[in-house]
C-alpha cells in the first residue's frame, strides 16, 4: 500500500519506542525524586536556619544585658529585623534576684519561609551573664608556680634557671598558680609569654604547649609517673609558635586558662613540646629575668 511502512520496519521501531518510553519514565522518576530531594533539603535548611537564628537571639540577649550591666533585664520589644532570613523575638528576659544563676528568657525565631524554632531558657538552663563593666587585668608569674623539665633517660630536673626542650627527648613542665582567681569568671584574653635563651636547632622549628592530663611531682621522670613516657598531655596543642631565634614568644591560651578556672579540668599545668628543637632553653621561674608569665584579662560573673 502506498505510504505504508513494511511490517519489518514496525518491528524495528518497536524496541526504539520501548527504549524511549523507558528513558522517559526514568527521567520522570528522576525529576520527581530530584524535586522531592530539593524540597527536603530546602525544608531542612529552613529548620536549621530557624535554629541558628534562635541561638543568635540567645547570644544577643546575653550580650545586650552584659553591655547594660548586671542590674538590667532586657529582651526585645519587638521583632528584630535586618537579620538574614527571618526575625527574632525575645521575651521574658530576667536576670533574677540571684544573679549568679544567670539569665532566663524565651526566644522565638521565624524564617521568611515560615519555619519556627523556640528556645526556653528556664532557671536550670539559665545563661551565665558577666559584668563587662568590671574588667580585671592581672599578670600571673612565678608565685605559687612550679616548673621543671624531663629528659629521656634522666631524672626530673628542677631548680635550674632554664627549661630544656628537645624534639621527642626533653619536655618542659610549667604550672602557674592561680589561687586568687574565682571559678565564676569569663576569660577574654590570656597571653603566655616564654623567653628562649639559647637554641642549637636547625630552622625551621616550633614550640607548642599542651594541657597536662596527669599531675606531676618532683619524683616524676621521663618514664615514671605517666601512662605514656614523655608525659600525659592533650594531643591537640593549646598553642603553637614558630621559633626564629632567641627572644620572647607570646601565645594565646584563653581556652586553656578558662578550662582551669572553670574547673572543667584540673590545673596540672602545661607541657612544652618542640618540633625540630635541639637543646632549646627557655627561661624558668628561677631565672633572674624574662620569667614565664601569663597576662590575663577577665570579667566576673554577675552576682
Amino acid at each position: 500500500m502506498t505510504g505504508a511502512f513494511p511490517r519489518h520496519h514496525g518491528m524495528v521501531l518497536l524496541p526504539i519506542t520501548l527504549v524511549l518510553a523507558t528513558v522517559g519514565a526514568l527521567a520522570y522518576v528522576m525529576t520527581r525524586d530530584g524535586a522531592m530531594n530539593v524540597n527536603a533539603i530546602d525544608t531542612q535548611y529552613q529548620v536549621d536556619k530557624a535554629r541558628y537564628l534562635t541561638e543568635a537571639g540567645v547570644n544577643l540577649v546575653k550580650w545586650r544585658n552584659e553591655q547594660l550591666g548586671c542590674g538590667s533585664n532586657l529582651g526585645f520589644s519587638g521583632p528584630v529585623t535586618g537579620v538574614d532570613g527571618g526575625t527574632i523575638v525575645a521575651k521574658d528576659a530576667d536576670i533574677g534576684f540571684d544573679k549568679k544563676n544567670g539569665l532566663t528568657m524565651t526566644v522565638t525565631a521565624t524564617t521568611t519561609a515560615g519555619a519556627v524554632n523556640q528556645v526556653v531558657r528556664d532557671l536550670p538552663h539559665a545563661v551565665k551573664v558577666y559584668d563587662l563593666s568590671k574588667k580585671v587585668e592581672v599578670t600571673v608569674g612565678a608565685q605559687n608556680g612550679s616548673d621543671a623539665f624531663i629528659r629521656f633517660g634522666s631524672a626530673l630536673t628542677s631548680g635550674m634557671n632554664y627549661l630544656e626542650v628537645t624534639d621527642d627527648t626533653a619536655h618542659g613542665l610549667l604550672q602557674f598558680g592561680m589561687p586568687s582567681l574565682k571559678t565564676n569568671i569569663m576569660v577574654s584574653h590570656a597571653d603566655l609569654t616564654l623567653y628562649q635563651a639559647s637554641n642549637q636547632s636547625t630552622q625551621p622549628v616550633s614550640l607548642s604547649v599542651h594541657r597536662l592530663t596527669t599531675a606531676w611531682s618532683f619524683l616524676t621522670t621521663w618514664s615514671l609517673g605517666w601512662t605514656t613516657p614523655g608525659g600525659d598531655f592533650a594531643p591537640e596543642a593549646s598553642a603553637t609558635v614558630a621559633i626564629t631565634g632567641n627572644g620572647a614568644y607570646t601565645m594565646r591560651i584563653d581556652p586553656l586558662v578558662q578550662t582551669w578556672v572553670s574547673g572543667k579540668a584540673p590545673n596540672n599545668g602545661m607541657l612544652m613540646r618542640g618540633v625540630g628543637l635541639t637543646m632549646a632553653r627557655f627561661s624558668s621561674f628561677e631565672a633572674s629575668s624574662n620569667q614565664p608569665q601569663i597576662f590575663l584579662r577577665y570579667f566576673p560573673q554577675c552576682s
